[in-house]
């Protein structure tokens, strides 16, 4: 079926339709209709794929007003057709009238100012116009009627003659090209709607547009989804009808933008951008994108684990921890408990007992293992720079701010778990801030104003005495308790002695592959030494002191020698105690020698000196006899 179809209430039209058809190489179906069925034939045509109805004159107007929904091209009149048929027309008489558009009217004054002639006309703006027109044109006592059929169809009066009004093909060609302009352009905005419509039905926004009355012209299947709202049944409708908290009148009203705003829509709480349309300064309607805030806040989690990880896993499993002490695994009861909760932790103990070791197991074993874990050391993050850090910041937010802003740590580890190492450093202004963190679980980034939720499980640390320090002032009470919900005191080392084994054969296992020395462990004096120092550095310092042993050691157990040049300074006391001892021993050693020489002495005296009975006596040899007499 051709795309284009010319409909002509007049044979005349017909062989000059064809001949344009021929000019222009194209497929044209043309069809001989009357007024009367003009409508319902073009509806048959639409059906059948018809895209561009090309007409005339009042047929042509007739079409363009009966809704077709389909494009309606005017065959144009020409000034040579005008010229052609007042010349004509003159042939029967000098009056002459014509009624038809203004459009047309325009033309005929141009050829009255060249020939020098006066013609009465009659303007038409619909089809109901007609008689009028003719018993007008008629009444003016004219010679000659010039129109197109319909008007010279109406002229009863046969004093006055008719000449039909008609295209020649330079017209047809003319319409005929101006309806392959019209498919092409429909076939680019039908492309052009498809890919829209395409983009609106895969995105996971939800989309809404209105009009500038607020009435809903498009609505995505996104945004059926996450407002729960009736597929397919918004379209038309006012928008305040369907969402209580929509505030697109507010937008259209005032033609600003409103962006990142949260709020709750048919229980729904969604985080929604609203702008308005403008076009020729004028806002004739408005936009709006949301999205569910809930799954907004899972997929920002999954581009944090793949794009913004940075290393915020889990170093720590159960598995790996080395204690069986009672006050250590008394700890570590603590830590399955505790870990089964959302709770705040407070970890305490001196440095280097292995605090953090205690929040990586909490957050191992808890539900939010598969989450970030964040550790932030409070006192090695300079304290102007904390706050920015911990908090994050807007573009501009301040001189040096980094272009287009920072997440800050909390957001990093938004589901999962953040550690606070040495909190008791933090700054009086950022405990408030990490306060209305813990109580209201959101954060606003510096410079800006929205507030962003996240969903964390915070523990904090500290060496210091929290009570003394809220006595004296330097750490918020309300804090220290909201952040004292539950909590586990690490032993220090000194308190599990017990352990210091097998905590040097794990980190034999641990450094063994850096080191690449086949060490098989210490030797019973070396434990023992180990075993009698105060570690006041904790496991930390036991760990160094067995990495240094284990690259001083030439053997493949490690003696008390080498223990003792591992420790340096710190086992200065127990180099100097082994030196005494070492000092005791050797004196203690020549008494007995000396006692010893004077027995043999004492026996040689009662055999007269001789040698081979004392020997006997004593039960050794004649040799050994003479090297303790002479040697000792």
């Amino acid at each position: 079926m051709s795309k284009i179809v010319i409909l002509s209430p007049i044979e005349e039209i017909i062989p000059v339709a064809k001949q344009a058809c021929k000019e222009t190489g194209e497929n044209v179906l043309i069809r001989k209709v009357n007024f009367e069925d003009a409508v319902p034939i073009a509806k048959q045509l639409k059906q059948k794929g018809t895209e561009v109805i090309i007409s005339r004159g009042t047929l042509a107007l007739k079409l363009s007003q009966a809704n077709l929904n389909l494009p309606v091209v005017q065959i144009p009149i020409t000034g040579y057709d005008l010229l052609r048929t007042i010349m004509e027309a003159r042939k029967f008489g000098e009056d002459i009238g014509i009624a038809d558009t203004e459009e047309v009217l325009n033309g005929v004054k141009s050829i009255e100012s060249a020939l020098g002639i006066r013609i009465k006309k009659y303007s038409i703006r619909s089809m109901d116009e007609v008689d009028v027109a003719v018993d007008s044109l008629v009444n003016q006592r004219i010679d000659v009627l010039i129109g197109k059929s319909v008007y010279i169809q109406n002229v009863h009066d046969s004093n006055v003659k008719t000449v039909v009004l008609s295209s020649g093909v330079e017209s047809v060609v003319q319409a005929i090209k101006e309806a392959k302009s019209i498919l092409e352009v429909r076939r680019t905005e039908e492309k052009r709607t498809k890919e829209l419509q395409a983009i609106l039905d895969f995105i996971a926004d939800g989309v809404i547009a209105v009009d500038d009355n607020g009435i809903i012209t498009v609505c995505n299947p996104s945004a059926h989804r996450i407002l729960n709202i009736p597929y397919n049944r918004v379209i038309g409708k006012r928008i305040d009808d369907i969402l209580l908290n929509s505030r697109m009148k507010k937008v259209i009203s005032s033609g600003k933008e409103e962006l990142n705003r949260i709020q709750d829509e048919n229980g729904v709480k969604i985080i929604t951008n609203r702008i308005p349309i403008i076009h020729e300064n004028r806002v004739i309607g408005a936009v709006c994108t949301f999205q569910e805030l809930q799954k907004l806040q899972q997929q920002e989690q999954e581009i944090r684990k793949k794009l913004m990880h940075r290393g915020h896993v889990t170093k720590y499993e159960l598995n790996s921890i080395v204690g069986e002490s009672p006050v250590y695994q008394k700890a570590i009861e603590k830590v399955k408990k505790y870990s089964k909760v959302d709770s705040t932790v407070l970890l305490t103990g001196e440095t280097g007992v292995g605090k953090e070791v205690f929040a990586h197991l909490i957050h191992s074993q808890s539900n939010r293992a598969e989450g970030p874990f964040v550790a932030v050391n409070c006192a090695a993050i300079p304290k102007n720079l904390l706050e920015s850090e911990l908090f994050g910041y807007v573009d501009g937010a301040f001189t040096g701010a980094r272009k287009g802003g920072k997440t800050g740590l909390f957001e990093l580890a938004h589901q999962g778990t953040i550690f606070l190492d040495e909190i008791g450093e933090l700054a009086e202004s950022v405990q408030a801030q990490l306060l209305r963190v813990l109580q209201e679980g959101e954060v606003m980034r510096l410079g800006d104003e929205r507030v962003i939720p996240i969903n964390i499980r915070v523990i904090a640390a500290s060496n210091r005495d929290f009570e003394e320090m809220v006595e004296e002032g330097k750490f918020r009470a309300d804090l220290y308790y909201r952040l004292n919900i539950l909590d586990i005191t690490i032993p220090p080392l000194r308190q599990r002695k017990e352990d210091i084994p097998l905590l040097c054969m794990h980190f034999i296992g641990d450094l063994h592959q850096n080191i690449q020395k086949k060490i098989d462990g210490f030797d019973e004096e070396a434990m023992e030494i180990l075993k009698s120092y105060h570690w006041p550095g904790n496991i930390r310092q036991l760990r160094n002191i067995v990495e240094r042993a284990m690259i001083l050691s030439q053997k493949e157990w490690i003696d008390k020698e080498t223990v003792l040049l591992a420790g340096g300074k710190d086992f200065s006391h127990i180099q100097i105690k082994h030196q005494n001892n070492q000092k005791e021993q050797t004196h203690e050693k020549g008494r007995l020698h000396e006692y010893e020489r004077e027995y043999i002495l004492e026996v040689l005296n009662q055999v007269n000196g001789n040698k081979t009975e004392a020997a006997k006596i004593l039960g050794i040899g004649r040799t050994t006899l003479w090297r303790k007499i002479n040697h000792q």
